[in-house]
């Protein structure tokens, strides 16, 4: 299993299905719960890929015994690493520093970062940015 490739999908099934299961989030915001919802946006993701990629590690593993290697060779695993990582450093940083309270700063901050990611990701997978052979 190679990190960053998966079966089918592409950037339209990730729009129609993630957009839908952002309104729980806002009704949580909306009914005096706004911590809840905002662990929730983080919790309900992480428990996913744990979930998906732990239970298919596991059935593959449980068919052909061989050890299940995830290999971070392409240029996009190193992208999409990156900026989770820098997303949730930045989180980690900037939500206590408004002790909790977000403003609409923070929200367009964090909209301008996933589109200069979304941005970087895209040209990475079509081979605009790529790393030089040396």
């Amino acid at each position: 299993i190679a990190v960053g490739e998966y079966e089918g999908g592409g950037l339209g099934k990730l729009l129609t299905t993630q957009g839908p299961l952002s309104f729980p989030y806002f009704t949580l915001a909306r009914q005096g719960y706004p911590r809840m919802a905002f662990s929730a946006c983080f919790g309900g993701i992480i428990f996913n890929i744990l979930v998906g990629v732990g239970l298919g590690c596991l059935l593959q593993i449980s068919r052909s015994h061989v050890d299940v290697k995830l290999e971070p060779d392409g240029l996009l695993a190193w992208v999409l690493a990156g900026a989770l990582g820098l997303s949730l450093v930045f989180s980690l940083v900037a939500v206590p520093l408004q002790c909790f309270q977000l403003s609409k700063v923070y929200g367009f901050c964090l909209l301008l970062f996933y589109l200069n990611f979304l941005v970087v990701a895209l040209l990475t997978e079509f081979g605009v940015i790529h790393l030089r052979s040396v």
